[in-house]
C-alpha cells in the first residue's frame, strides 16, 4: 500500500479510538477563540509585544473583524438545519503533515507522531488538513490551488480511510456518499487556513529564534490571504 493510503488507515484506526466522554462537542472554536485571545489584546503580555513588534503587518491585521467572523464560524457550526452537529467528532490530531507520521516499513504500518494540537474535532477536519498539507508544509506560501488533490484522488483516499474507520458505524456519515464527504472537507479548507494563520502569528512572536529560519509572519498572511479569498465558501449554506 501506498504512503498516503498508509495514512489513511492509520488516521481511521486512530480516529476509532473511543472518547473518554461521549457525545462532546468540537473544540475548533474553542481553539479558535483561544488564539484570537492571545493576538488581540486579551493577553496584555502578548499584545505589548505586538504593538513592539518591528513587522507592521502584525499591527494592522484587523483583529476585532477575525473574533467576529469566529463568533460567525460558531454559528454556522451549531446550526441545528445544517450537517455539521450530525457530524461524528472524535479525537483529532490536528496536524496531519506528512512529517508527523513515522513510517515501519518491516511492519508495513505507520505511527503518528506530535500531539501538541491534538483536541476534540470533526474527523473531516484530520482528513481535509491533511489534504492540504499536500501543497507543501515547507514554504512560506504554499501553492494550494495546483497542489491540493483532484476530487478522483481524494474519492480514492477516503475509500481506505472509510474502510477502517470503525467508529462511523451507524452514524450519519454512512448516509452520505464519497462526494458529499468531500463537498463538506472542502468547505472546511477556509477555517483551516484561519487555524494556522493565528498560530503562525503566535509562533512569530513567541519564537523568534525561529524565525530566523522560517518567515512565520510571511506564512501567516498567507494562510489568512486564503482564508479571506475561500471563506464564503464555508458560510455560504
Amino acid at each position: 500500500m501506498c504512503f498516503s493510503l498508509l495514512i489513511a488507515r492509520t488516521l481511521a484506526e486512530f480516529h476509532s479510538v473511543p472518547l473518554v466522554i461521549a457525545n462532546q462537542r468540537s473544540q475548533l472554536v474553542e481553539k479558535l477563540r483561544h488564539y484570537i485571545n492571545l493576538l488581540s489584546g486579551v493577553n496584555n503580555e502578548l499584545y505589548k509585544r505586538i504593538k513592539l513588534s518591528a513587522c507592521p503587518f502584525l499591527n494592522d491585521i484587523p483583529w476585532s473583524k477575525i473574533n467576529e467572523d469566529i463568533d460567525r464560524i460558531e454559528q454556522v457550526l451549531t446550526n441545528e438545519n445544517s450537517p455539521w452537529p450530525k457530524l461524528t467528532i472524535v479525537n483529532c490530531h490536528n496536524d496531519t503533515q506528512t512529517l508527523n507520521f513515522l513510517v515501519d516499513e518491516n511492519e508495513n504500518k505507520l505511527s503518528l507522531i506530535d500531539f501538541e494540537h491534538c483536541s476534540r474535532n470533526f474527523w473531516l477536519y484530520d482528513v481535509f488538513n491533511y489534504f492540504l498539507e499536500y501543497a507543501g508544509f515547507e514554504t512560506e506560501q504554499p501553492d494550494f490551488d495546483s497542489a491540493y488533490p483532484s476530487r478522483e484522488q481524494q474519492r480514492k483516499w477516503l475509500e481506505v480511510y472509510l474502510r477502517h474507520a470503525i467508529f462511523l458505524n451507524d452514524k450519519f456519515e454512512r448516509t452520505l456518499s464519497i462526494d458529499e464527504l468531500c463537498n463538506l472537507g472542502d468547505r472546511l479548507r477556509p477555517i483551516l487556513h484561519l487555524y494556522w494563520s493565528l498560530w503562525a502569528f503566535i509562533e512569530a512572536l513567541l519564537n523568534t529564534e525561529a524565525m530566523k529560519k522560517f518567515d512565520y509572519v510571511k506564512y501567516g498572511k498567507w494562510r489568512l490571504n486564503e482564508y479571506e479569498k475561500t471563506k464564503d465558501k464555508f458560510f455560504t449554506q
